[in-house]
């Protein structure tokens, strides 16, 4: 199953706010907090862990959404978006020194609202993947973002059962979907939780669904999936087995 993604909004008038969670519930988009200043949206982002946040640049108070997104920079792996009303040269000159991923100028309609979150998540995935490798995937928190059916989908980790290694791709299998990606077992490995482990050559089982296991498989789920000769030993040292 996949999550939607988890968008902090910071904005101070609440009815440009209400508006925009209203958009983005239509779009699919899950919003976990809506904050009103500086204070309220640093308590927000370490309680809510979103995946982007939407940052109003004119906040009342003594700082504003440049400083927050410039906490953002220092502080968090979230993108996030620069909305305003104000797209003069010296407003977008000074915003930009905090590397934002995208650019919100109101008023705007909900089709302008989901190409900048789509395309500020591209530029995300982007960015990380150039500071890894190229065929690494994105990971937030608790998800992995996949390109599916045209745009980013957030697949919860705890959701995934186990990933296949098919040719030059690996398939994450959920419960009810599958998602491939161009990239290898081995660079899912070095990027996914301990609670990942690598059973097989061609496979990868999340530990927190495996339900039994011998010497030759591993049931995950209802799915047997084969435990290579060599990767056994770890196995059962991971697992912490005593054996009779």
């Amino acid at each position: 199953m996949s999550n939607p993604v988890k968008i902090l909004l910071v904005e101070d008038e609440l009815i440009i706010a209400d508006y925009m969670s209203e958009c983005l519930a239509h779009l699919g988009y899950e919003v976990c907090a809506n904050a009103i200043s500086y204070d309220e949206a640093v308590e927000a982002v370490c309680s809510c862990n979103p995946d982007i946040a939407i940052v109003d640049i004119t906040l009342k108070g003594t700082r504003n959404g440049i400083d927050f997104g410039r906490y953002l920079t220092e502080k968090h792996r979230i993108p996030f978006i620069f909305a305003t009303s104000h797209s003069d040269r010296g407003t977008i000159d000074e915003a930009k020194q905090v590397l934002p991923f995208a650019y919100l100028i109101k008023p705007f309609s909900e089709e302008d609202l989901y190409a900048v979150i789509e395309t500020a998540l591209m530029q995300f995935g982007r960015k990380e993947r150039q500071e890894k490798r190229d065929d690494d995937p994105v990971i937030i928190h608790d998800g992995i973002f996949i390109r599916h059916k045209g745009r980013f989908t957030k697949v919860a980790l705890h959701d995934i059962r186990y990933i296949e290694a098919n040719d030059n791709y690996a398939t994450i299998v959920t419960a009810s979907q599958q998602y491939a990606l161009k990239t290898t077992l081995k660079n899912l490995q070095d990027v996914l939780p301990e609670y990942f482990w690598r059973i097989h050559r061609s496979y990868i089982a999340n530990l927190h669904h495996l339900e039994s296991l011998d010497a030759d498989d591993a049931w995950v789920g209802k799915k047997q999936l084969p435990i290579g000769k060599s990767f056994y030993p770890m196995l059962v040292e991971k697992l912490k087995i005593v054996q009779g």
